[in-house]
């Protein structure tokens, strides 16, 4: 019997060729929604990094902040703070605020971020709240509000990422300054929408307990605003947001007190309480 032949030598491995910067592009796209799935810190961590990596990539921060905005917005409460806890942990605020710097123009970006941050901003922690001002969050909402006036979702979630913001008194100061009292105004007149009117009411209501705001909440209209916020929506929120606003500011001077039975606040009250 002849001998077996010896057998062929392994071919030499040849070293998987590394990825180029677009296929690594294309491939974190695919993984975002499995990531968001996965939820868990190593999946956060990543999201955030990809951001990081990819800055430059427009529809990366796009998806990437709509990740983000669904895990900070689990139906399940627990969950979706802890979600929320990471991405702060991660530096998810930062990536998201660089993000907006970055493509101040894209306004669909806007949308997702400001989705993130009005969820993120959702915290009965003060030091939360103080830290994502530090940051610069209420300078990049007040301006994209000014930017996208027409976009109302833009403006809903800026007017609720300004309301959350304000309960800080450093941050009221600074929503202040930035002009953030003229938009959320602006933002409810132009806007017939209950989350605009909701939002906005809650923030002037908060911001006017400060009487440093209270004479740029009535130079800014935002007493008619308050009165028309009342008569045109039935929520109880509304109205008790509007009322303790009116009440702050009616409460500050005799000419304040003028100003706001000339613009039927005192009707605008009495709706409120027979709805």
């Amino acid at each position: 019997m002849p001998p077996k032949a010896a057998a062929a030598p392994p071919e030499p491995e040849v070293p998987a060729r590394p990825l180029t910067v677009e296929e690594k592009r294309a491939l974190f796209l695919k993984k975002l929604p499995d990531l968001k799935t996965a939820g868990d810190a190593a999946a956060v961590k990543e999201i955030i990094e990809g951001m990081k990596a990819h800055e430059a990539v427009e529809q990366i921060q796009v998806m990437a902040c709509r990740q983000l905005a669904g895990l900070a917005s689990m139906k399940d409460h627990a969950a979706a703070a802890e979600k929320r806890d990471l991405i702060r942990k991660f530096a998810g605020v930062e990536q998201v605020l660089k993000a907006l710097g970055a493509h101040g123009a894209c306004e669909e970006l806007h949308r997702e971020a400001f989705a993130s941050l009005g969820h993120l901003t959702n915290s009965h922690n003060a030091k939360v709240k103080e830290r994502m001002g530090e940051l610069g969050a209420i300078e990049r909402i007040v301006a994209a509000m000014r930017a996208f006036k027409s976009d109302l979702e833009v403006q809903a979630l800026g007017c609720k990422g300004l309301h959350n913001l304000a309960h800080v008194s450093h941050n009221a100061t600074k929503i202040a300054v930035a002009g953030g009292i003229e938009q959320v105004t602006a933002a409810m007149e132009r806007h017939d929408n209950l989350d605009v009117q909701l939002h906005g009411s809650g923030a002037l209501q908060v911001l006017s307990i400060s009487a440093d705001n209270r004479g740029r909440i009535v130079a800014a209209g935002g007493l008619e605003r308050l009165v028309s916020a009342m008569v045109r929506f039935d929520n109880v929120d509304v109205a008790e947001s509007c009322c303790g606003a009116l009440v702050n500011v009616g409460c500050a001077t005799p000419q304040m007190k003028s100003k706001l039975v000339a613009t039927r606040g005192v009707q605008g009250v009495r709706s409120a309480f027979q709805k």
